[in-house]
């Protein structure tokens, strides 16, 4: 695995009764059989039905039939949530109860509402809480609510644009003709850079309006709003160096009032950076540091933030904001995730810095041993800031105290 790893950074780098009746008396001395009845199947098993009819009425674009499953206010609901989402490429379209209590005629679900779209690889998923009545006509949907992500045509109508290598999902009257050509330039653009591992054949782009959308969209990762675009994948992790076994979804989220204030070469790449990330997604350990994953698509999309570094270093970060010039304070995984604002800012400005410094002052090939060496059984250490210091210790050949502190006296002159 470390081998291969090396192998495609330095690629990247250089180049979801029957029964019948009683039984006829017959002049016999033994006993007739006891008739069988038929039985109605259990509570969670009808619930469980109630939740495949669900999911086949959306995945088929029928309104009426989704809502059918409901009662209440929640058909006036359905109906709606279906019509915006009649149309689009779904397929594996599926509600799975995760654990279910009931109580006389009121059931509380947890549910796990998985959908994929046709020509993109893996599917994507979210937890509902789900409270259902019994009526006359059987269990109904009462009520919905996300204990995770919404889904985009659960915030409104929604169109379905496709392109060679990606299908996108965005609010309906947004003009996607840019956004279009800013996607195929920056697959074009990784292409050329990464020979492995290869991009997938197609990704799932989904736009989201605003702030509050972006919020509603990826509840998993802070900030988003003030960022152009993300790309989210889950994978599964294996061993104590937390690699990844397998990648289960990818997508990039789109944030659309920043992307389209962007000019072309903006847009190509903010894409460039978002498509590193998604390459990379199956070879990145769960251990390496949040500055390291940012640095690296910073690097590689060619987005220099040296001079705002060192404006920040200057005077012009303060408070909270100032503490993200630090590699000790974003040595987390998600320690950048977890900011925002103007923190936010600062901390990309300085991941760029360092990545940057790395690569000219020890060299591509020990940038990219730093970021393999994470993926390391060798490397004890849970991630954070004691195994990124063994890390860059062992691959640099210097503390990390002393890399922050020259990385500092660089940006300042």
């Amino acid at each position: 695995m470390r081998a291969a790893l090396a192998a495609l950074l330095a690629a990247l780098l250089l180049g979801g009764c029957g029964g019948g009746g009683p039984s006829s008396a017959k002049s016999t001395p033994s006993k007739a059989a006891p008739a069988s009845t038929p039985t109605k199947p259990g509570d969670v098993d009808q619930l469980e039905q109630l939740m495949k009819r669900r999911a086949a009425a959306l995945a088929a674009g029928r309104p009426r039939a989704y809502a059918a499953t409901a009662a209440g206010p929640q058909r006036d609901r359905d109906r709606q949530v279906a019509g915006y989402a009649r149309g689009l490429p779904l397929r594996d379209v599926s509600l799975h109860i995760d654990s279910s209590d009931v109580s006389g005629r009121s059931a509380t679900l947890k549910v796990r509402a998985v959908y994929g779209v046709r020509g993109v690889r893996g599917t994507f998923d979210t937890t509902r809480r789900v409270r259902a009545r019994r009526t006359g006509q059987g269990w109904r949907v009462r009520s919905e609510s996300t204990v995770r992500e919404r889904f985009p045509w659960e915030l409104g109508p929604v169109q379905s644009r496709r392109s060679p290598h990606f299908v996108v999902l965005a609010p309906q009257g947004l003009p996607l003709d840019t956004l279009m050509t800013a996607l195929e330039a920056g697959y074009s653009r990784m292409g050329d850079v990464l020979k492995k591992p290869r991009l997938r054949r197609r990704y799932l782009v989904v736009v989201a309006g605003g702030a509050q959308a972006a919020r509603s969209l990826t509840e998993r990762i802070r900030g988003v709003e003030s960022l152009a675009a993300i790309s989210d994948a889950e994978v599964q992790e294996t061993g104590s160096a937390k690699r990844v076994s397998s990648v289960v979804s990818q997508r990039l989220v789109v944030v659309w009032p920043p992307f389209s204030a962007l000019d072309a070469d903006g847009q190509q790449r903010v894409v460039t950076h978002e498509l590193t990330h998604a390459a990379l997604a199956g070879v990145t350990s769960g251990r390496t540091p949040s500055w390291l994953i940012e640095g690296i698509a910073l690097y590689v999309s060619e987005d220099r933030r040296s001079g705002d570094a060192a404006r920040y270093l200057a005077g012009e970060a303060s408070g909270r904001a100032r503490r993200a010039l630090s590699l000790k304070a974003l040595s987390e995984p998600d320690a950048i995730a977890r900011l925002s604002g103007d923190g936010q800012a600062v901390a990309y400005a300085y991941a760029s810095a360092a990545s940057f410094y790395i690569a000219d002052r020890f060299g591509r090939r020990r940038f990219i041993k730093l970021y393999n060496a994470f993926n390391d059984e060798d490397l004890p250490g849970k991630a954070g800031l004691e195994t990124t210091r063994r890390a860059i210790r062992r691959t640099l050949g210097i503390s990390l105290d002393r890399l922050d502190t020259d990385l500092h006296i660089a940006l300042l002159g």
